[in-house]
């Protein structure tokens, strides 16, 4: 009979530690099987917003999603095995992650289909355990121009785990890490007064403190921060039409690098930081152009008649 006991509460337990062990078991994010180079983008090519995948120079297209409804804000995972990305395919846009190569899209942050609530501009931590994005998930905490507030959400913790960037600073959309993980960069409308008036700020982690990167009077959005942490570029809308603007964040040098009567929009740095891709209407319609970084020899990669934007350079030379 005591051998039965102990037989019976050597059962118990180990049921109790496989039920604990699934509650807190991890599911496992997509993933290529190996890392891959070149830029993702989303493109009007096949008549809805989908993401695709080229080589550096333009060639070997790949389209990565397939599906009659919107997605794009394709994003690197930081060992460039795997995309995050929005997708209305669930109903509302929802965060979705899948390999680089197009394998196996997984909603990792499912909402009630069609409740209104819609996630955006998604951005992977270095340390490749969260992800910040923008969100009218959250409150405008008593400013009634607020739509859209900067969020984070862990790899694994869903809209349960989603948090807003504290602070009362306006309407806040487009975003990148600094290369270290430390900061964030962002843009924010400021409520009340004439015109857009959309700047850029910074949000250190540290302190969760907030400061302002640009003070003008022209719209900035679209940060990208260089891999060395020394330059962020933006784009810029002044004189008519946006340009990409190199800020150099020690001295606060701004500089104009495309100065074209086009629309330039959404920088993206190469591994090296010697390219910088970017959107650009010069030949009629979206492209996706790629410069030196000090703005010369700009060419264009994707030379299609639809439109190409939202370009994200991989981590991976």
């Amino acid at each position: 009979m005591r051998d039965l006991r102990v037989l019976l509460v050597t059962f118990i337990l180990l049921a109790a530690c496989s039920s604990a062990g699934a509650e807190t078991a991890v599911t496992p994010l997509p993933t290529s099987s190996e890392p891959l180079p070149g830029l993702v983008f989303t493109s009007e090519r096949d008549d809805n917003w989908e993401i695709y995948r080229m080589d550096v120079d333009g060639s070997n297209v790949v389209r990565l999603t397939d599906t009659e409804i919107s997605e794009g804000g394709a994003s690197w995972s930081p060992d460039g095995r795997s995309l995050a990305f929005w997708s209305r395919r669930d109903g509302n846009a929802d965060i979705f992650v899948m390999g680089a190569d197009g394998s196996n899209p997984l909603n990792i942050a499912p909402d009630p289909k069609d409740n209104g609530v819609e996630e955006f501009y998604t951005r992977w931590h270095p340390d490749g355990e969260t992800i910040a994005f923008f969100s009218n998930r959250f409150s405008n905490e008593g400013y009634s121009c607020v739509v859209h507030r900067v969020g984070f959400m862990p790899l694994n913790g869903g809209t349960q785990g989603m948090e807003p960037l504290q602070g009362r600073i306006g309407n806040q959309e487009t975003l990148d890490w600094s290369p270290d993980g430390e900061s964030l960069a962002f843009s924010s409308k400021s409520c009340g007064g004439a015109g857009v008036n959309l700047q850029l700020f910074l949000w250190q982690r540290a302190d969760d403190s907030v400061t302002q990167l640009t003070r003008d009077e022209f719209i900035n959005a679209g940060p990208a921060f260089s891999h060395d942490g020394r330059f962020l570029a933006y784009h810029s809308f002044r004189d008519g039409n946006s340009e990409i603007i190199l800020l150099n964040l020690a001295s606060g040098e701004a500089v104009n690098l495309t100065n074209h009567p086009a629309k330039d929009s959404h920088p993206t740095w190469s591994p090296d930081d010697s390219q910088i891709a970017f959107v650009t209407d010069r030949d009629g319609n979206d492209e996706i152009y790629v410069m030196n970084v000090d703005g010369t020899n700009p060419q264009n990669l994707t030379n299609h008649p639809a439109r190409d934007f939202e370009p994200q350079w991989s981590p991976i030379p």
